[in-house]
C-alpha cells in the first residue's frame, strides 16, 4: 500500500508527504476546535519541520553526503540520507544544523511578532497592555518546541544523533556508539510510555511555570494527561533505533561502513 505522495520537487529533492500528515491536520482541528486555526498551526508546523530537514540536508551536502529526498511526518519529517558525511564532527553538525535552524526561526518570529504587535485596551485591568502579532508569536512557539524537542538525546531524534556522533568523536566505533544511543533513546522511550500510563492514574507532567498561553497548551499537547502522541513517540523512538542499531550491526559485520 502507497503510504506517501510526492508535493513537489526543490532544486532536484523530492518532498514528500506521509499519510500521517492528515493525522497530523485532523488532530490539530480537534484539538483547537477551529477550522481555520486547526489548518493555520498545520501548515506553519509542516513548513517548519520542511525547513528543519532542509538544513539537516544543506550542511550534509556540504560535506559530501547524499539526501535521496525529504519526506514530512505526523511526528516530524525525516531527510532520506542515503549517504552520510565522512567524519563524525560532520555527521554532529549536520545532526545540530535541525535544531539550530528551527530556533533560529523562533527568535526571528518572536522579534517579528513584537516588532508588529500593537496596543489594546484590556477591560480586566482597566489599561493598555501591549499583544504581540498573534501569528507569528504562534509560529515561535511552535518552531521553539520543535528544536528543543529535537534536542532529547534520543535516537534517532537529533540529540540522539549529536550523542552517537560525539562518541565517535572521543574514539568510540560505529557500532558501539549507535549502540550506547539506542540504549539511551529506547531506555527514554520507556519513561516516555511509564508517564503515559501514569498520566491515567491522575499523575501528570507538571507544564513550567515559564510557559503560558500557547506555550502552555503546546506542553499540555505533547504531555497532557492521555495524550496519544506521547505513546506514538515512544513507539517511534524503541522501533527506528532498534532498526538502525540492526542496520549498523550488519553493516560492520560486512566491513561496508564508510
Amino acid at each position: 500500500m502507497r503510504t506517501s505522495w510526492t508535493l513537489f520537487t526543490l532544486a532536484g529533492l523530492p518532498i514528500r508527504a506521509h499519510l500521517s500528515v492528515v493525522l497530523l491536520v485532523v488532530y490539530m482541528l480537534m484539538t483547537v476546535g477551529s477550522l481555520g486555526w486547526g489548518i493555520y498551526l498545520a501548515a506553519v508546523l509542516l513548513v517548519s519541520i520542511l525547513l528543519h530537514e532542509l538544513a539537516h540536508t544543506a550542511v550534509a551536502v556540504a560535506f559530501g553526503g547524499r539526501v535521496a529526498s525529504i519526506e514530512l511526518q505526523a511526528l516530524g519529517g525525516a531527510a532520506m540520507i542515503s549517504r552520510l558525511p565522512p567524519k563524525a564532527w560532520q555527521e554532529t553538525l549536520m545532526a545540530v544544523a535541525g535544531p539550530a535552524s528551527s530556533l533560529a526561526l523562533s527568535a526571528a518570529t518572536f522579534a517579528g511578532g513584537v516588532a508588529l504587535g500593537r496596543e489594546v485596551f484590556d477591560p480586566y485591568s482597566g489599561g493598555w497592555v501591549f499583544e504581540p502579532n498573534l501569528y507569528l508569536w504562534i509560529a515561535a512557539f511552535l518552531n521553539l518546541g520543535l528544536g528543543c524537542f529535537n534536542l532529547i538525546p534520543a535516537y534517532p531524534m537529533d540529540g540522539g544523533r549529536v550523542v552517537r556522533s560525539a562518541l565517535e568523536c572521543f574514539g568510540m566505533g560505529k557500532l558501539q556508539a549507535t549502540t550506547v544511543a539506542v540504549r539511551l533513546g529506547q531506555g527514554i522511550a520507556v519513561l516516555w510510555a511509564g508517564l503515559w500510563g501514569l498520566s491515567f492514574l491522575g499523575v501528570e507532567v507538571p507544564c513550567p511555570r515559564v510557559l503560558t498561553g500557547f506555550g502552555a497548551y503546546l506542553w499540555e499537547l505533547v504531555f497532557g494527561v492521555r495524550s496519544w502522541l506521547m505513546p506514538l513517540i515512544a513507539y517511534m523512538i524503541w522501533v527506528v533505533g532498534r532498526r538502525e542499531l540492526a542496520y549498523v550491526r550488519a553493516t560492520t559485520a560486512m566491513g561496508a561502513w564508510r
